[in-house]
């Protein structure tokens, strides 16, 4: 059995995930000790989602752990309870769909089945993935593969740095001629650098603290690296100014803005970075506009309406594979009980044979071998005889019918 606890951005707001990631992942053993110590299990955390899948062989001392966590450390919406706990199949469905990209922020970035595929193997190399957990991640992943291959999910690279871009272009009215910095030099802002190539901008500084990954992507866009130094006075020459660092403090205040001068054109700030490293403040400033993450809606409200084809065809593949995940369960339920009868009639056979074989000889082999199949017969259906007639008693109709099934007309 599988249970998994889910907290993500379609529930709790992108800008609040961090600090509820940030809450759970500093509590899970105040609470969760049993659970993680007693099951194998897979923690997956991103800017977008915190969730928590357990294998086990029994799920309700797992789920009343996740309940009791829930209800002393996940902060609950005034409408609705903000994280959510499922099992089994629909455990499955959530994974299958986070793997494909569907669950995302931007329907159809790729980046999150790499996330996906890294945390399950770092939790199978801790062995903390096997029995249950190694199966379900191996073909979360296969499904990914095949949903972006067969569906064309990741046609065009999207993800929330190309969002960002866009809506920066759309913002702005175009970005041709603009200057742009680029604070941070990770997946996003690399994702940036990526859209920005097409959309014209006249000069773009790159900004990070690491000044060689500033470099590589400076290179790839004919831009200029510059350490955190400068970073005033690259926004004072600045339109646009993506910030996009996995950093968890504020590195862009009020103050900072002010001491690049006084703004005589706009000034679009774009904070895609969870936590978000730019003050609110900023947006008082004349001239200057702040977007965040959570502003980041109206460009995944256009990703979706873009990609309606490729969700309907990804949401088909996911379906048709839960439908085959399914059919393996019941094959696999089926073999498990076949095996068992097997099991009972080998030892029946081993049990009995060398018995008759003892009593055999010329004179008397007619009635040794009857006296085998009745005492086979009697051995092997005994137990059966016996609750069909108390299903017969207790009204149980559908063991009847199973019965009448697997034993044909005959047994009318």
């Amino acid at each position: 059995m599988i249970v998994s606890l889910h907290v993500t951005h379609a529930d709790a707001g992108v800008e609040a995930m961090a600090n509820v990631r940030n809450m759970m992942e500093s509590n899970l053993h105040r609470y969760l000790e049993g659970t993680l110590t007693r099951n194998e299990h897979v923690i997956l955390s991103t800017c977008n989602r915190f969730e928590i899948y357990v294998g086990t062989d029994d799920a309700e001392p797992v789920r009343k752990e996740f309940e009791t966590f829930i209800k002393n450390m996940v902060p609950r919406s005034k409408d609705r309870a903000v994280p959510f706990i499922l099992q089994d199949k629909d455990t499955v469905r959530h994974l299958f769909r986070v793997t494909c990209g569907l669950d995302s922020l931007m329907v159809g970035e790729d980046q999150i089945q790499g996330q996906v595929r890294d945390t399950y193997v770092r939790a199978k190399a801790a062995g903390q993935a096997s029995k249950y957990l190694s199966g379900l991640f191996e073909k979360a992943l296969a499904v990914g593969r095949k949903v972006r291959s067969a569906a064309r999910m990741n046609a065009g690279r999207v993800s929330v740095g190309s969002a960002a871009a866009d809506l920066a272009e759309m913002r702005m009215g175009g970005l041709e001629g603009k200057t742009v910095t680029i604070v941070g030099a990770g997946s996003v802002a690399s994702d940036i650098t990526d859209r920005l190539m097409n959309k014209g901008p006249g000069t773009v500084f790159i900004s990070n603290r690491t000044i060689d990954r500033a470099s590589e992507l400076a290179l790839r866009i004919g831009g200029t690296a510059l350490s955190m130094d400068y970073l005033v006075t690259a926004i004072s020459r600045s339109d646009v100014v993506f910030v996009a660092t996995s950093s968890p403090d504020v590195l862009i205040t009020k103050e900072t803005i002010m001491s690049a001068g006084e703004r005589t054109r706009p000034l679009l700030i774009m904070d895609v970075s969870v936590p978000k490293n730019v003050d609110h403040a900023v947006a008082d400033i004349r001239n200057v506009s702040l977007e965040t993450m959570d502003g980041l809606g109206e460009a995944a409200a256009r990703n979706i309406r873009d990609r309606l084809s490729e969700i309907s065809e990804a949401e088909r593949i996911v379906n048709d594979e839960l439908a085959r995940v399914d059919a393996e369960h019941a094959e696999a339920k089926a073999d498990e009980i076949i095996g068992g009868i097997g099991r009972r009639a080998v030892s029946v056979r081993a049990e009995e044979v060398p018995k008759a074989k003892e009593r055999a000889n010329p004179e008397n082999i007619d009635e040794v071998l009857e006296d085998l199949s009745r005492v086979v017969l009697s051995r092997m259906l005994a137990d059966v005889y016996e609750r069909l007639r108390k299903a017969s008693v207790s009204g149980d109709t559908r063991l009847l019918d199973a019965a009448r099934d697997l034993f044909g007309p005959e047994a009318e």
